[in-house]
């Protein structure tokens, strides 16, 4: 590290819930209070485009500013390496080119739209494996020929598995494999190499293109100071531009946790955070944490072999952990449907995978509880949440707002309708917007009759869902357990559920976390594993695991430092899976042990 480094760069450490993008923007409010500093002296990077809005509208409301004014200076890396780069929308590949591609290779795509009503990631259809394969090749600087690394599941039927694995490879090695004259599965790197040339004689950068072609051309941004949030999620690309960058700049200040690396299956290195060097800051007080759930995500994290220390204390004594070995689906719904009615406060269902995730929906979505799904924008989404608002109202023949009212206009079968026109009750909105003076339909306010004078045959609760257009057959069906069940008028917010993944920056009074693995995640852990584990060869097979790899630990500690009350972990519960016993989550070993045993072997400090 040189001395440059350790006099420009600040390294600021915040633990779950220990309000590290506080800290991260009043320092840049201390560097806009300096004089002669502006916004456009300051470039702060975030991970994603949620998070970036986030702290965006954080930082306009702080400095009295329209956040437009900050989208040059609060942004991804990908949005900056686009203004630099001079680009237009039609440099950047969509889905049409994607699409254009894999038809004349022909491979399988689905787009964003076409898959409306299905439930499964578009990554598990062969085109957009290729398309995802080849950028994060891009993101970790890794061969062509490295292409089975990748955390995807591959069908061996489909395609050429590499010739170490393959039965039917032929000589040869990873780099010039040969096959038989009847083998006519995908080749994957060809497939590749295949994408990347349509790419170039189209003219077209995809994302992971942009940031090489900011770092070949050496790009900088027109700032003094560089700020970039979650670097412990950055790719070792995404690093190549930062260290392009940071020797111009007078200040640099990255802030992360090197615990809560969730994007390791995207390229994501700690490692790039923990040896950065610099001036260090560490947050050592969580404000989410109780001290029991404080305990034993420590005891959880602590097995990681390379890691920087916080110290944590918790928000207040007490909070809850329970253990739950080998519950069924029906039985995780009881609970929920307990908590619910008997707790105050949200829950947040957390699992590894997508499909466990819907296996519990499945179970869960006759209750008729309205839920957000954090990993699927096609669930109980805002628009569907607006129009089941405007129907309870019309029900109750109260006034509903414009929104409202638009959303009933555009979701409407035609025939509540009767014989007029559904664009007349479009109309109508915008003439009550023009008469308000106002762009936000929210602030409107409309009479029921309003509504039914265009629409006649406006719906009831009892057949909302069967006269509804434009959602997925999903959405149909928890409406009409909605509207069926006891839980009419609860907040959809109050529920969540998603993978652990998409619970990352998020929180919940009670949170509970299924410790099911994947196939693929075995595997990948058993690759990395050296030797026997408790005597015993770790294999894709083993069932259940011996032991946890540092980044699905990395994965379970953002998990479970979820909740501000209550955490609740459950083993066994996703039948099929491989199984994550809870003492090798806890302990790293199979002993028996679980959570009372964490709790049991810390005594409770003395009151104060």
């Amino acid at each position: 590290m040189s001395q440059q480094t350790e006099e420009r760069v600040t390294r600021l450490f915040g633990g779950p819930g220990s309000g590290k993008t506080t800290e991260l923007l009043d320092r840049v409010e201390g560097l806009l209070d300096q004089e002669g500093v502006g916004v456009n002296d300051i470039l702060l990077v975030s991970y994603t485009r949620a998070a970036a809005n986030e702290v965006r509208e954080r930082l306009a409301e702080r400095r009295d500013l329209n956040p437009r004014s900050l989208q040059g200076s609060v942004c991804t890396m990908h949005a900056k390496a686009y203004e630099l780069l001079d680009l237009s929308r039609n440099d950047v590949v969509g889905e049409s080119d994607k699409k254009e591609f894999c038809e004349d290779f022909g491979i399988e795509f689905e787009d964003e739209y076409s898959g409306a009503g299905r439930r499964t990631a578009r990554s598990t259809t062969l085109g957009n494996k290729i398309i995802a394969t080849s950028q994060w090749l891009q993101r970790t600087r890794r061969d062509v020929a490295d292409w089975y690394d990748v955390p995807f599941q591959w069908n061996d039927e489909e395609v050429r598995l590499p010739p170490d694995i393959d039965p039917n490879a032929q000589e040869g090695n990873k780099y010039t494999p040969t096959w038989p004259s009847d083998d006519d599965r995908l080749d994957v790197p060809e497939a590749i190499r295949g994408w990347r040339n349509y790419k170039g004689e189209n003219d077209l950068v995809g994302f992971a293109d942009m940031l090489q072609r900011v770092k070949q051309r050496s790009l900088l941004p027109n700032v003094e100071y560089l700020v970039i949030d979650e670097f412990q999620d950055i790719t070792s690309l995404q690093y190549d531009v930062y260290e392009e960058w940071k020797p111009h700049m007078e200040k640099v200040l990255i802030a992360g946790d090197d615990d809560q690396v969730v994007y390791a299956w995207q390229g994501a290195d700690p490692g790039l955070l923990l040896e950065e060097g610099g001036d260090d800051v560490i947050l050592d007080t969580s404000h989410r944490l109780p001290s029991e759930i404080l305990r034993v995500v420590q005891q959880e994290v602590q097995h990681i072999d390379k890691r920087q220390e916080k110290n944590l204390s918790p928000r207040k004594q007490g909070g809850t952990v329970e253990q739950v070995d080998s519950p069924s689906m029906l039985e995780l719904v009881r609970n929920v449907r307990y908590t619910i009615e008997e707790h105050d406060g949200t829950l947040m269902l957390l699992f590894r995978a997508r499909y466990q995730m819907f296996r519990f929906i499945d179970e869960f979505i006759d209750e008729g509880v309205p839920f957000k799904c954090l990993t699927d924008q096609r669930m109980w989404t805002d628009r569907l949440q607006q129009y089941v608002d405007a129907v309870e109202k019309m029900d109750a023949e109260e006034p509903i707002s414009g929104l409202q009212a638009r959303r009933l206009a555009d979701m409407l079968q035609d025939s509540a309708f009767g014989t007029n026109e559904r664009d007349d009750l479009f109309d109508a909105i915008e003439e009550r917007k023009e008469e308000a003076d106002t762009d936000d339909l929210a602030e409107i306010t409309v009479e029921h009759d309003f509504v039914t004078d265009f629409a006649p045959f406006m719906p009831g609760p009892a057949s909302a869902a069967d006269m509804v257009r434009k959602v997925t057959s999903f959405q149909k069906n928890s409406m009409r357990a909605y509207f069926g069940g006891d839980y009419e008028g609860m907040d959809a917010d109050r529920v969540r559920i998603g993978t652990i993944h998409s619970a990352k920056g998020r929180e919940a009074d009670h949170v509970f976390v299924a410790t099911d693995l994947t196939e693929k995640v075995v595997e990948q852990m058993a690759a990395t594993v050296d030797g026997p584990v408790d005597g015993e060869e770790f294999t894709s097979t083993t069932d259940p695991v011996p032991t946890l790899t540092d980044n699905e630990r990395r994965v379970f500690y953002v998990g479970m430092s979820r909740a501000r009350e209550r955490l609740v972990v459950m083993e066994n519960l996703v039948g099929g899976a491989p199984t994550l016993p809870i003492d090798v989550l806890l302990y790293n070993e199979r002993n028996g042990k679980g959570v009372e045993d964490v709790l049991e072997e810390v005594e409770e400090p003395p009151a104060q």
